[in-house]
Parts: structure tokens; C-alpha cells; sequence
């Protein structure tokens, strides 16, 4: 009997054991697929020549283009690898659309940051832009689709395998202009958390007065930046090798 009862025990335990390996595994890829890929080489439809990122060693990409649109479409390819899921979460802040993404649960929120006019002033933000302004959004927003077109789900970004959990079926929408000014809005709105304290200090200062001069603040230097990691964004109908530079950060 104490025999059987063992027994039942071990394979009870090896069952478990089998089954937190097979979790554990499957989780490591999981995460691992959401990371980017920050060397070698990646062929991209769009760009007009070759764009070089380097990443230093917190991560941090430096972007080397020979015109203002390569610029930001890289820019915009980067953030996309980086931190679409922020990018996403915002945009749907700023428009009052976290229901969306969130379901009824997030109704309330979306009534009172519709109240905020945010959705209303980005497009007339948007209809008065200049035309170089307006061409810089539309680089940016080019290189973040591309980045989409290549990502779904949990190789996007390790948030979307939980929200496809939360609320099935749900894609993210292409970026647009319209989509980095709301996003702007809701980055306004976070930094914005002394408000209070800001308007009473204005308010102290009117009546009262300075007692005595403020001193300039003094920008703390930051430490120099070694180039690491390159990382190469080539348009596509480009198929010339990268000559090599003897000095670094080179722009190809």
C-alpha cells in the first residue's frame, strides 16, 4: 500500500516538474520573440539609401541618415521595435478610445479624456501644419507601419499575447500623423503632474514677488557614449555592400 501511495506521489511530482519546465520554456520564447533585432542587416521597401543605427551599451540608438526623410523613418522603425505597445496604449489615451482595447471596463476614462478635447485640437493641429513638418510625421509614421507589417501579437510586443487574453481579435490600427500629435497630448498630460503645485507657485510669485533672483540651472553632463551594436536598415532595391570606415559612428 505505502508502496503505491509513493509512487502515485512521484508521478504526481515528475508530472508537475514536466509540466513548470514546459511553462517555463514556452514563456522564455515568448519574451524572447517580443525583443528586437538590433544587429546585422535589415532590407527595408521605402527608404531612398542606407540608414545605420548603432545602439550603445544601455541600448540607446543613435540613427545616421543622408536625408531628413531616411531620418525618421528609421526613427519611427526604432520606436516600433522598441516601445510600440506604449506607443499604442497612448495614442488610444489621447484619442479616449482605451475601450477599444480594454473593453466597457474603460468607459468612464474615455468620457472624461473625451471632455479634454485632446482629439479635436490635434486635428486642427494637424490641418495647420507646414508642409516640411507635415513630411517629417509621414516619414515617421511610414517607418513604424513597416515595422507592423513585419509584427503581429506577442513578437510586437509581449503585451499583446496577455491582451489577447483581455480582448481576442484585437489588431493595432496603422500609425498616422494624427497619431503622434495625440500622443504628444497624453505625454503633455503625464509630465504635467506638479500642475497644481506649478499654478500656485505662479500665483505666490505674481503677488508676492521673487525674494531673490533664481541661479540658472546647471545641465549635469551626461557620460560619453560608446557606439555598439550596429545595426543596418537598407531599402530594399539597394543591393550594394557597405564600404567599411575607419572611424565610428560611419554613415553609409
Amino acid at each position: 500500500m505505502a508502496h503505491r501511495v509513493i509512487r502515485r506521489v512521484l508521478i504526481v511530482a515528475g508530472s508537475l516538474t514536466a509540466f513548470l519546465l514546459v511553462l517555463l520554456v514556452a514563456g522564455f520564447f515568448l519574451v524572447r520573440a517580443s525583443f528586437p533585432r538590433t544587429r546585422g542587416t535589415v532590407r527595408l521597401a521605402g527608404l531612398h539609401a542606407s540608414v545605420e543605427v548603432l545602439r550603445d551599451a544601455q541600448g540607446v540608438p543613435q540613427i545616421y541618415a543622408t536625408d531628413t526623410h531616411d531620418l525618421f523613418f528609421a526613427q519611427g522603425y526604432v520606436h516600433a521595435q522598441d516601445r510600440f505597445w506604449q506607443m499604442d496604449f497612448w495614442r488610444h489615451i489621447g484619442s479616449a478610445r482605451l475601450s477599444e482595447m480594454f473593453g466597457e471596463s474603460q468607459l468612464e476614462t474615455d468620457k472624461f479624456l473625451r471632455t479634454l478635447g485632446w482629439a479635436r485640437v490635434v486635428h486642427e493641429e494637424l490641418a495647420a501644419l507646414d508642409p516640411s513638418s507635415l513630411a517629417v510625421l509621414e516619414a515617421y509614421a511610414e517607418g513604424v507601419n513597416t515595422y507592423l507589417a513585419e509584427h503581429r501579437g506577442p513578437s510586437l510586443s509581449l503585451e499583446y499575447a496577455v491582451l489577447g487574453l483581455l480582448t481576442p481579435g484585437y489588431t493595432p490600427e496603422p500609425w498616422t500623423p494624427l497619431h503622434s500629435l495625440t500622443w504628444a497630448k497624453a505625454m503633455a498630460w503625464d509630465l504635467g503632474g506638479n500642475m497644481d503645485l506649478e499654478l500656485e507657485r505662479a500665483v505666490l510669485l505674481r503677488k508676492l514677488g521673487p525674494s531673490r533672483p533664481i541661479p540658472p540651472r546647471t545641465r549635469s553632463s551626461s557620460p560619453a557614449r560608446t557606439p555598439h551594436a550596429p545595426q543596418s536598415l537598407r531599402s530594399r532595391p539597394r543591393s550594394t555592400p557597405r564600404c567599411p570606415r575607419s572611424r565610428a559612428p560611419a554613415r553609409v
